[in-house]
């Protein structure tokens, strides 16, 4: 470019998900600008479902405990097939990272909770009512042009502005998939006085298939599937409405109670690519799946908080090319596997031909027989986590931790410090890495590599202990079940993953295999250069 970046990086959509990554940016004192051409945050309840990653991140960022006071907090679903029967209860599995596992929450308060912390975030350059009007690279930075006729210089670019991203388009990044057929009609009501269970239900009755989700504060929402030949528009009328809600969900409906109701096609497709030399998407602009699994804003969240800290490293220096590669090799096959699992869900939801309906039903009923099987349709093992193991992570060598699995979300276990006050173990990581000991008499020598990345150093002891500075002790047995009485080191990543698991004889080879991907010695020079300069 021919003047130098005026910005580390240019954050393009001020939803949910660029407002994490603009946040998670701007809090580790990095020079950002969000570009959105809205002058409010959205106001319409999209999403619906949070996972206790997303929560996780949002207590990072502080707004974790404003947003869970406005939700439904533990939730599960429920399978209904013909007849109403009921085919299948599913709860996840309780969360291992201190969050509930499963939530239902309002997407707007959300949005207004992101908005407001960032409009008074003293270094985050938030330009609202400005749109994107065309991005050019180079191997130096980026340009976007406003259209007002503002140009915003950066070292990086992040594509946040959703299903029809300007700059997705403007990379010239297509998206791969198919669009499904059905289309469905969404209903958000307010003030139900019903008391519902906190389970989102699948009613599959194979006529009109239907979902109920409900909220707190009498938010609830219910979704038709239309046939073909229903018109978008006639369906989303007042009078058509009450029709569907009426009697069979509620006695009478006021139309102020109406909050939305509007059309939407799911689709199944995701970016051919996730990065463009210094440009990268996440969030929809990414990917786009069907709601059935809850898992858009869920992937969205894990791009932002996986793709700010690389961008982290790049800026204070020394992150390889491979560092950022990383960012698409870990999220981009996660993100698909997530796309694959909504649609198989909503083909199930969806079924409504006679003789496919009775088959789905015994289907499942004789597989809610296998006790394996059960278990894990029951316990929605079929959301699989992500799994970083092939992405910025050293491999195991030798017996490791029971609790602690290489390249998979580190537990959040209760924990007390010196001083006796009780928290989540993420109070005491940092926003950067950290480097945990768990097991040993004494905090055991360690490389300077960590002191240069700016990892905090941390020993866990186990329950009972009473720890002293630099050290917690867990209030029940999480990291250190299982521990031997030699010491074994936990590299923990700023997005809680965890990098490596070894023993202090083994941390030359892990030292070695994240250099790859983060450099101390090129980070020290760059340094030297510019307090040279």
């Amino acid at each position: 470019m021919s003047t130098q970046a005026e910005r580390d990086v240019i954050v393009v959509g001020a939803g949910p998900i660029g407002l994490v990554a603009a946040l998670l940016l701007a809090d580790a004192g990095v020079r950002t600008t969000v570009v959105e051409k809205a002058t409010e945050p959205g106001d319409l309840p999209r999403a619906i479902s949070l996972q206790d990653e997303s929560l996780r991140t949002f207590a990072q960022l502080g707004i974790a405990d404003a947003l869970k006071a406005e939700s439904l907090l533990d939730t599960g679903s429920r399978y209904f097939g013909l007849g109403e029967r009921l085919l299948l209860e599913a709860k996840p599995v309780a969360s291992r990272l201190g969050h509930p596992a499963k939530t239902q929450f309002d997407q707007p308060i959300l949005e207004r909770l992101l908005w407001d912390r960032a409009v008074a975030h003293e270094t985050l350059e938030f330009l609202r009512g400005a749109e994107a009007t065309a991005v050019v690279r180079d191997t130096d930075g980026v340009a976007v042009t406003l259209a007002d006729g503002r140009t915003v210089t950066g070292s990086w670019l992040i594509g946040a502005d959703g299903g029809r991203s300007f700059t997705r388009s403007a990379l010239g990044i297509d998206l791969v998939g198919t669009t499904q057929p059905q289309r469905w009609i969404v209903v958000d009501l307010l003030n139900e006085t019903r008391a519902l269970d906190p389970f989102a239900e699948f009613h599959c009755d194979g006529e009109r298939p239907y979902v109920l989700v409900p909220g707190i504060k009498g938010r609830l929402r219910i979704e038709f599937m239309l046939f073909d030949g229903e018109d978008a528009d006639a369906m989303t009328t007042p009078e058509k409405i009450r029709e569907l809600v009426v009697p069979r969900f509620r006695a009478d409906l006021d139309p102020d109670d109406v909050r939305r109701a509007v059309v939407y096609v799911a689709h199944q497709r995701i970016a051919r690519t996730y990065r463009s030399g210094r440009a990268f998407l996440i969030g929809d602009a990414a990917h786009l799946m069907p709601p059935f699994a809850g898992q858009g804003l869920n992937a969205g969240v894990r791009d932002a908080t996986n793709l700010a800290w690389k961008l982290i490293a790049a800026i204070a220096g020394g992150a390889s090319e491979r560092l950022l590669d990383s960012y698409e090799i870990e999220r981009r096959a996660h993100g698909a596997r997530m796309v694959g699992v909504s649609r198989r869900i909503g083909a199930v939801v969806m079924a409504t031909n006679p003789v496919l309906t009775r088959v789905r039903d015994a289907v499942v009923r004789a597989l809610s027989l296998i006790p394996s099987v059960r278990d894990f349709l029951a316990n929605m093992r079929f959301i699989t986590p992500a799994d970083y193991a092939e992405g910025v992570a050293a491999a195991p060598l030798g017996e490791g931790l029971p609790s602690v699995t290489v390249g998979r979300a580190l537990s959040q276990p209760v924990v007390r410090d010196a001083a006796g006050a009780e928290a989540g173990l993420d109070a005491h990581l940092g926003r950067g890495w950290a480097l945990l000991q768990v097991g040993g008499a004494a905090p055991a020598d360690v490389d300077p590599y960590w002191a240069a990345i700016g990892a905090t150093r941390l020993r866990v002891l186990a329950p009972g202990s009473a720890p002293a500075a630099g050290e917690v002790a867990e209030t029940a047995p999480v990291l250190t079940a299982g521990a031997r009485s030699a010491p074994s080191l936990v590299a923990v990543r700023p997005d809680r993953y965890v990098a490596a698991v070894f023993a202090p004889g083994d941390e030359q080879r892990v030292v070695g295999e994240l250099r790859a991907f983060i450099d101390d010695r090129a980070r020290a020079v760059r340094t030297a250069r510019k307090e040279a300069a």
